[in-house]
């Protein structure tokens, strides 16, 4: 039992290790994986940086405008208070023309300043330079023709272009001095920008993507040796486990304790494999021995028997019938443990497996359960008359028997045994079937695992060990062929039996 709990846990670390494996290869390996969440990261990284980026130079720009904005409102005062001065030596008032004059020193190409009066028209520059925005009244508009008081600077977007806009006032309640500076980005200039980021991010992903490749490949690279050795871990036919143990000196940190479990655990397989096969060897000669003397003493019995009465003849076919099923117990345990460590032998001959199933047919009809079997001969032109395999008669007569008698227990004593063959080009298949309530789709592969038992029978006790499939599936694949339960239309269950066929000699 200990042999089966490790042997069961070494099966488990294989198998999570199978999945690596195939993680690291397949559609959702770690390599994949690891490289996407690597690509998203740098993506919204990249987004991010541009996201801030922008941020960061639209601020910028603000700030620079509203500077641009207070040196100019300060020039523009002091430069209006200069022409005061001027004006009230002369004795008259600052006109619009004096205002015109001073806005179009301060006005370009792209900034455009005004005077706004509340209780006057604006004052305009008349320099050719603005034109551009004196054209556009609704432009005006947006950005606050005619408003009254401070303004901080604030960013909109008319026709697609980029405008910053604020408002300062000038002493004395001369009126509000609004200003508009076009940013320059266009749409054409945006969505140029625009292409030449993505041709940034997309060769960042290629080197991303060839460097995570090669970076995941490394990293694997222990964990795929630590499967190569774990594969390699098998009973050899001396009883020793085979396998090499794994170095911890030199493998990566994470793999230290993993790489450690695993020596522990294929020391405790040495030992449990050690003790298993001495037990094998000590039912060979200590069970097998006494159980076919009991057999053997019991047949002698039965037939000796004759004039003893009813109750006491059933206690001896009793006798005989355990005795019996003891011996094939013990020798199906033999069989296990002997192919655990790979030392089941077979005899390796060519047969006729038409031929074989015609003299099982024949031999079973002796058995209570033998006339519920149904044989149909076939037409000595069909193809699976004549074809031979390649394996050991008295072990697949052993097979088909098993399944049989397992047939004949799962199904109705009034219900029939059909013995079937037929074959392909490259497979000869044989087939049990049964009328039974059939083994549900979930237990299929379950059957064939050592002392697993279904119980279809609606209540019914069926005696049994649950080894004969076990030794059923090793031995048809010892002779390079397999077995499986196949669907069929009617209630029931089909085991069927695929053996390759032997074209030499065919």
């Amino acid at each position: 039992m200990n042999a089966l709990r490790l042997a069961r846990g070494y099966a488990r670390v294989r198998t999570r290790l199978h999945v690596f494996h195939s993680m690291a290869k397949g559609v959702v390996s770690i390599r994949r994986r690891l490289g996407l969440s690597l690509v998203a990261l740098i993506s919204v990284s990249y987004g991010l940086l541009l996201v801030t980026t922008e941020v960061v130079i639209r601020r910028d720009r603000l700030q620079r405008h509203e500077r641009l904005v207070m040196a100019t409102a300060a020039a523009i005062d002091e430069n209006l208070a200069i022409k005061g001065k001027q004006e009230l030596s002369k004795r008259t008032k600052l006109g619009e023309q004096d205002l015109t004059d001073v806005l179009n020193d301060f006005s370009a190409t792209r900034v455009l300043v005004w005077l706004s009066r509340p209780s006057a028209p604006p004052v305009f520059p008349r320099s050719t330079a603005v034109q551009e925005f004196l054209n556009d009244p609704k432009l005006l508009i947006a950005a606050g023709l005619n408003a009254p008081g401070m303004q901080k600077p604030r960013t909109f977007t008319y026709k697609g272009e980029t405008y910053f806009t604020c408002s300062m006032p000038l002493a004395n309640g001369q009126g509000v001095l609004r200003f508009l500076e076009d940013v320059g980005i266009s749409p054409a200039s945006r969505q140029e920008n625009l292409i030449i980021l993505f041709g940034i991010w997309l060769v960042l992903v290629l080197i991303a993507i060839l460097l995570i490749s090669r970076v995941t490949t490394l990293s694997l690279n222990p964990l795929l040796g630590l499967e190569r050795v774990m594969d390699d871990l098998s009973l050899r036919p001396s009883g020793l486990v085979g396998g090499e143990r794994v170095l911890i000196d030199g493998q990566p940190q994470e793999l230290h304790r993993i790489a450690a479990a695993y020596n522990a655990l294929a020391d405790r397989l040495q030992k449990a494999w050690t003790q298993q096969n001495l037990l094998m060897r000590s039912m060979s000669h200590e069970l097998l021995t006494p159980v076919t003397l009991i057999g053997s003493n019991a047949r002698r019995l039965a037939r000796l028997a004759g004039d003893l009465p009813a109750d006491q003849r059933q206690l001896v076919d009793s006798l005989q019938t355990e005795a019996g099923r003891v011996n094939r117990l013990v020798c199906s345990l033999v069989d296990l443990a002997r192919g655990d460590s790979n030392n089941l032998s077979l005899q390796s001959t060519l047969l006729n497996p038409y031929q074989l199933l015609r003299q099982i047919y024949a031999d079973v009809q002796v058995l209570p359960w033998g006339s519920r079997v149904q044989w149909q001969e076939l037409d000595q032109a069909d193809p699976a008359v004549h074809v031979t395999v390649r394996g050991d008669a008295e072990r697949l007569r052993q097979c088909v028997l098993n399944v049989l008698e397992n047939a004949s227990k799962y199904s109705q004593v009034d219900q029939p045994i059909w013995l079937l063959i037929d074959s392909t080009p490259e497979l000869v298949r044989i087939r049990v079937e049964d009328r039974g309530l059939g083994i549900p789709e979930a237990e299929r592969e379950l059957v064939f695992e050592p002392f697993y038992r279904s119980n279809p029978t609606a209540g019914q006790e069926v005696r049994g060990t649950g080894v004969g499939l076990a030794i059923v599936r090793l031995l048809i694949e010892r002779m390079g062929g397999k077995v499986n339960i196949v669907d069929q239309e009617q209630p029931g269950t089909t085991v069927q039996f695929e053996l390759p066929i032997d074209h030499d000699h065919s």
